[in-house]
């Protein structure tokens, strides 16, 4: 994190940044996601090995980390070397940065207790006067639209190694937030041996620096706690520093006041958690504390005194034109809808990209075999496969599918991306969160069946759920309905609105229809949970006892299923079918979120023979709440007996006149403006 806020600050007074990569003692070592972001945004870019390269100024960090045997770096010269040492020196390594003198060197120690180790060692090299302080810049202003809960969450960041943690279990209890409800987030885990002492206590939660930029994990935090066993030079201060600077509460041990000043709160650790909640307990001692951080971080650990500090170094360095970003030249959405039985994650994604304003651009990346209806929207279109498209095991897909979709996050660079689905597992959410900042939205479906989502906690990581309005909501009793709290509530999410629905003669010219006698629909969804085929079969053999009935079958767009050609029944394809409703009488429909949904809010009078599979949502609650509405029948596959008798209510004009209208009453308006409204919201805060 400190070396990618040093790239900004050095682009920010036009300086031209490269980047070395050296090996560091970790078989495990990775290139920061931070600094990733940075070379995506073209503010640096990367030495590639024996290029000569020659630097006004080369600045090493950690040389403590690098291994024994260094690169071959003699392609590098430099007016001037900095070494940052982070950590107290072994006299051992100094032969080893020898590899670094290819110009004249200095050491810049990061704060008093290297400094006082590198006096110790009383080499003929140069230390600089001031110590190599981070700079503190805040974290971005964007936010969570809604917060999840009232709950706040503690977290903290360190290197690895036994010195940054407590070395008991039961220290480690006493010191941090750790169960009992709360919160505790970490990123740079304590030692194995401690964390499987702990084991997996409700609440904790252990991120990977692989997965999600420092910045990302400090912006989820409201207080930063940081106690380590003993007193270490080795010391997460740029995350201490940005943490302060954005108004999060700190709270270290006081033997580090010294070094971060009246900005953050100090306290032995056995009192920490004592001193912490009893600030949380009072709204006034958190804004004074808050208040307090970012004054004191504005005068500690500024960008502007690090650029002086570059400039002093830099010396007869006249800076070029400012290094800028590398930005898209228009805002953009991108949506990422699932795989499901039928095209409900699609519908619902277009229904709100048609809805967002004209200054973004939606671009899709979907997981359904959908490209050639969304790009006849004229949306641009790209095609991961779904787990169940590739036939593999999870989590080898998940991996494969983080790296996917992070491709397409960087070709599009979208300000913000939405996800329709029921699982937002880690490959998305580390897709997204290991890059630049941007916007993550969860459009989170109600109405959970009987088997919920494992992914439900992974809301914690989502500046915004969405949860499409259920008409039936009432009769919801899945895993959601204790978290309505985490999402913004809107109406229904329809496609198409009633003004874009084609008139009844229209419809039935479109279809070839006859324009007089009556009509029905039947759309059953999907093959995958049901047998679908067996059952239109049963369906169109009992509706065959009304010879003048006009029979319309539905075969969706990404399905499997090939229906038999039965006589006199007319197969519709096609996208969207809710434009032809009008054609109908009837319709004989799954309830599943947008079927339901469509008939209920154009009208149309229908026989629901919900899907009960346990892996759906709650059809079944959809189709008796329609009945016990008078807005349509309930019907279930062992009564399909009843169906010729439920027919003749409705092939009466009155009985048809009736449902409509229950129907029509039930439906408030298209929840898709409302959702659209606030992705755009979002999307301008980036």
């Amino acid at each position: 994190m400190r070396v990618a806020q040093e790239i900004r600050a050095c682009t920010r007074i036009g300086c031209r940044v490269g980047l070395v990569h050296l090996q560091v003692n970790s078989n495990n070592s990775i290139v920061s996601p931070d600094v990733q972001v940075c070379v995506k945004e073209n503010l640096a870019e990367v030495v590639l090995p024996e290029t000569p390269v020659h630097a006004k100024l080369a600045i090493v960090h950690s040389p403590s980390s690098v291994t024994p045997s260094v690169q071959k770096i003699d392609y590098l010269s430099a007016d001037k070397v900095v070494l940052v040492v982070d950590r107290k020196p072994d006299p051992a390594q100094l032969g080893q940065w020898l590899s670094f003198h290819f110009g004249p060197v200095s050491w810049a120690p990061t704060n008093r207790w290297v400094r006082a180790g590198l006096v110790a060692l009383n080499a003929a090299i140069p230390l600089e006067e001031e110590d190599w302080r981070p700079t503190g810049m805040p974290l971005s202003p964007v936010t969570r639209a809604l917060k999840f809960s009232q709950k706040p969450v503690f977290g903290r960041v360190s290197v690895s190694g036994a010195a940054q943690w407590p070395t008991t279990k039961k220290e480690l209890i006493q010191t941090y937030p750790i169960g009992n409800g709360n919160d505790f987030r970490i990123m740079g885990p304590p030692l194995a041996k401690l964390l499987k002492e702990l084991g997996s206590p409700a609440g904790l939660k252990v991120y990977s620096q692989r997965d999600i930029t420092v910045e990302r994990f400090l912006e989820m935090l409201d207080v930063f706690m940081y106690f380590p066993s003993k007193p270490t030079p080795t010391l997460p201060e740029a995350a201490i520093a940005t943490a302060m600077a954005s108004g999060k509460l700190v709270i270290l041990p006081p033997h580090l006041e010294g070094h971060f000043g009246q900005g953050a709160i100090y306290s032995e650790h056995s009192m920490a958690k004592e001193t912490i909640f009893s600030i949380l307990n009072d709204d006034d001692a958190v804004d004074v504390a808050k208040k307090n951080a970012k004054h004191h971080a504005k005068f500690q650990f500024t960008e502007q005194n690090y650029s002086q500090k570059i400039s002093s170094l830099l010396e007869d360095h006249k800076p070029r034109t400012k290094r800028k970003r590398k930005e898209s030249t228009s805002k953009r959405v991108l949506f990422v809808p699932s795989n499901g039985v039928g095209l409900g994650h699609v519908t619902r994604q277009l229904a709100i990209a048609r809805q967002l304003k004209n200054s973004l651009e939606p671009v899709f990346a979907t997981f359904a075999q959908a490209a050639p209806i969304i790009e006849g929207f004229g949306y641009p279109t790209e095609y991961i496969p779904s787990q169940s498209d590739t036939g593999t095991e999870h989590g080898q897909w998940d991996s494969w599918m983080r790296y996917e979709l992070g491709s397409v996050i960087d070709r599009y660079d979208p300000n913000v991306v939405v996800f329709d689905g029921n699982n937002p597992s880690s490959g998305l959410i580390n897709a997204v969160l290991s890059r630049r900042r941007r916007g993550l939205v969860w459009v989170r479906r109600g109405m959970i069946g009987s088997t919920p989502s494992r992914y439900l906690g992974n809301s914690r990581y989502m500046d915004l759920i969405i949860e499409p309005g259920e008409i039936a909501g009432e009769l919801d009793v899945g895993s959601t309905v204790d978290r309505k709290h985490e999402a913004l509530q809107v109406d229904p999410i329809t496609l198409l609105d009633r003004d874009e629905i084609l008139p009844r003669e229209a419809a039935r010219k479109a279809l070839g229809l006859s324009p007089e006698g009556k009509t029905v629909i039947i759309q059953l969804g999907g093959n995958a949970t049901r047998d679908v085929v067996s059952l239109t079969g049963e369906i169109i053999d009992l509706l065959k006892g009304f010879p003048t009935l006009q029979i319309v079958l539905v075969e969706w767009e990404n399905s499997s299923v090939e229906f038999p050609n039965w006589p006199s029944v007319k197969i519709l394809r096609g996208f969207p079918i809710s434009r032809y409703f009008n054609a109908f009488d009837f319709s004989i429909s799954a309830a599943g979120y947008n079927s339901f949904h469509e008939v209920m809010a154009f009208g149309l009078p229908s026989v629901f023979i919900a899907n009960r599979h346990p892996s759906m949502d709650n059809q079944a609650a959809r189709a008796e709440f329609a009945q016990q509405h008078s807005a349509g029948f309930d019907l279930s596959q062992e009564e399909l007996f009843h169906l010729p008798t439920i027919c003749e209510i409705l092939m009466t004009d009155q009985a048809t006149a009736l449902f409509r209208d229950e129907a029509k009453k039930l439906y408030l308006s298209n929840g898709a403006k409302t959702a659209a409204a606030a992705i755009t919201e979002l999307a301008e805060r980036i």
